[in-house]
C-alpha cells in the first residue's frame, strides 16, 4: 500500500535499527486487509492524522523559515546601511559591550554583605554614626569601671589581708599580757617563797619584778593601743572602700543596661561591628548605585539602538539586541550567516519532509478509493467526520 501502512505491519521480530538505516524502514510496505472496515477505518483515519500533524507542522515551519529568511534579510540591510549610521550603530553596541561587562563583572563579584544586613544598615543608616561613637564610648566606660573594680577588689583583699594580721596582732598582744602577768604573780609567789621560808632580803628583787611588769605592760599596751587605732584606720578604708565599690557597681550595671539596650538598637553585639557593616553599607551603597546608573544606561543605550533600527525599517529589530557584537565587528557577521543559512536548509528539508508526508497520505486515501470503490462512500465519511 501506502507510506503509512508500515504502521499496520505485523513483525514477528523487531530488529535494532541504526539511524543510518531509518530511511529504509520508512519506505518498506506491507500489504493491508481494507476489505476489513475496522481495518480500513484506522488507515483512513491514521493518514488523515498525518495530514492533520504534517499540516501543523508545515505552518510551524513556514513561520520559522520566514523569521530565519528575515533575519538574513535584516543583515544584508545591516551591512548595506549608510557609513555614519553603521558607525553609530558600532558606537552604541560598543558601549553596551563595555555596560554588559561592568554588569557581569558586579554579579561576579562577592557582595561585600547580605540582603538582610544591607536592610538593616539601611534602615538605621542616618544615625549608624551616632551610634558607632555611643557605642565606642560606653564600651570605653564599661572597660574603665572594670579596672576601677578590679582595683577597687584588689586593694579592699590588701586591706583586709592587713587586717587579719593586725587582728592576730592584738590577740597576740593580749596573749602576751598575760603571759606576763601570770609570769609577775610566780615570781612574787617565788620571791615571797623564799623571804619567809630562807629569810632572804627579796627585796629588790620585788622592785624589779614591779618594775619588769610595769615596763612589759607599758610596751604591750603601747604596741596595743597602736595596732588597736591602725584597726580603725584600716576598718574605716575598708567601710569607704565598700562604698565606693557600691557606687561603681552601680555605674557598672547602668553601663551594661545602656549598652545592652543600644545593642538591641543597633542589632548588633559591639561597635566594632557596627562600624565594620557601617563601612561595608557605604561601599556596598557605592556599588548598587553604580550598578543602578550601569543598568539604566543599558537600558538608554538599548532603546537608542532599537530606535535607529526601527528607523532603518528592519524586520526584526530586536533581535540585534542580542547580537550587538556583530554591529561592531564585521567578523561577528560573518559568522552569524553561515549559521542563518544552515538553519533555513535544514527548515526547507522538513518542509520539503511534511509536504511529501502530507502529499502522501492523502495519495494513500485517493489510492483506497480508487482500488475499493465500494468502500469509497464509507471512506468519504471518515474523511468528512474528521474534517468538521
Amino acid at each position: 500500500m501506502g507510506f503509512f501502512s508500515n504502521l499496520f505491519k505485523r513483525k514477528h521480530n523487531t530488529p535494532e535499527y541504526d539511524e543510518s538505516s531509518w530511511d529504509k524502514i520508512l519506505e518498506e510496505k506491507s500489504e493491508l486487509d481494507m476489505k476489513d472496515p475496522v481495518v480500513r477505518e484506522q488507515y483512513v483515519m491514521n493518514c488523515l492524522e498525518q495530514m492533520h500533524d504534517a499540516s501543523t507542522e508545515l505552518d510551524r515551519i513556514n513561520n520559522e523559515y520566514a523569521v530565519v529568511t528575515g533575519y538574513l534579510t535584516d543583515m544584508e540591510d545591516v551591512e548595506s546601511l549608510p557609513k555614519d549610521v553603521k558607525d553609530e550603530l558600532s558606537a552604541i553596541a560598543g558601549h553596551i559591550k563595555k555596560l554588559r561587562q561592568n554588569h557581569d563583572a558586579y554579579v561576579l563579584k562577592p557582595s561585600l554583605m547580605t540582603e538582610e544586613e544591607f536592610g538593616r544598615m539601611e534602615r538605621i543608616a542616618d544615625i549608624a554614626e551616632e551610634g558607632i561613637e555611643k557605642l565606642s564610648k560606653e564600651e570605653d566606660y564599661k572597660e574603665k569601671v572594670k579596672r576601677d573594680l578590679k582595683r577597687i577588689d584588689k586593694e579592699r583583699n590588701a586591706y583586709e589581708f592587713r587586717r587579719r594580721d593586725i587582728t592576730a596582732s592584738i590577740d597576740n598582744s593580749r596573749g602576751v599580757a598575760t603571759i606576763v602577768m601570770v609570769s609577775a604573780v610566780l615570781l612574787i609567789v617565788i620571791l615571797f617563797a623564799l623571804q619567809i621560808l630562807l629569810h632572804f632580803d627579796v627585796t629588790i628583787g620585788y622592785y624589779l619584778t614591779v618594775i619588769f611588769v610595769a615596763v612589759a605592760v607599758t610596751v604591750i599596751y603601747l604596741k596595743y593601743a597602736d595596732r588597736v587605732r591602725e584597726k580603725k584606720s584600716i576598718d574605716n578604708t575598708i567601710n569607704e572602700l565598700i562604698l565606693l565599690e557600691n557606687k561603681v557597681k552601680i555605674r557598672y550595671v547602668n553601663n551594661k543596661n545602656l549598652l545592652d539596650y543600644l545593642y538591641t538598637k543597633y542589632d548588633v553585639s559591639s561597635a566594632a561591628e557596627l562600624e565594620d557593616l557601617f563601612e561595608r553599607y557605604q561601599k556596598e551603597k557605592v556599588d548598587r548605585r553604580e550598578f543602578a546608573k550601569n543598568q539604566a544606561a543599558y537600558e538608554d543605550e538599548l532603546e537608542r539602538l532599537l530606535a535607529i533600527l526601527k528607523k532603518q525599517k528592519l524586520s526584526y529589530p530586536d533581535v540585534w539586541i542580542h547580537q550587538t557584537d556583530a554591529l561592531q565587528d564585521p567578523r561577528e557577521m560573518v559568522e552569524i550567516r553561515p549559521r542563518l543559512i544552515g538553519r533555513r536548509q535544514k527548515l526547507r528539508k522538513q518542509l520539503e519532509y511534511n509536504e511529501s508526508v502530507a502529499i502522501e497520505a492523502g495519495d494513500e486515501i485517493k489510492t483506497i478509493i480508487k482500488d475499493y470503490p465500494e468502500y469509497a462512500e464509507s471512506i468519504l465519511k471518515i474523511v468528512n467526520q474528521y474534517e468538521s
